[in-house]
């Protein structure tokens, strides 16, 4: 069980922390969509 858990602490300490996922997220290009999300969810699961 130990190596479990030190697996487990190994991979929490790879992710990026919450600030540096917003950071991540935040330094991205804006996208204009020529739909709404809800628009272009509703789409696909029509197609299903």
């Amino acid at each position: 069980m130990s190596r479990f858990v030190l697996r487990e602490v190994e991979r929490a300490l790879e992710r990026p922390s919450r600030r540096e996922w917003i950071e991540a997220l935040r330094s991205q290009p804006e996208v204009e969509l020529d739909k709404s999300p809800a628009d272009i969810l509703r789409e696909e699961r029509n197609r299903r």
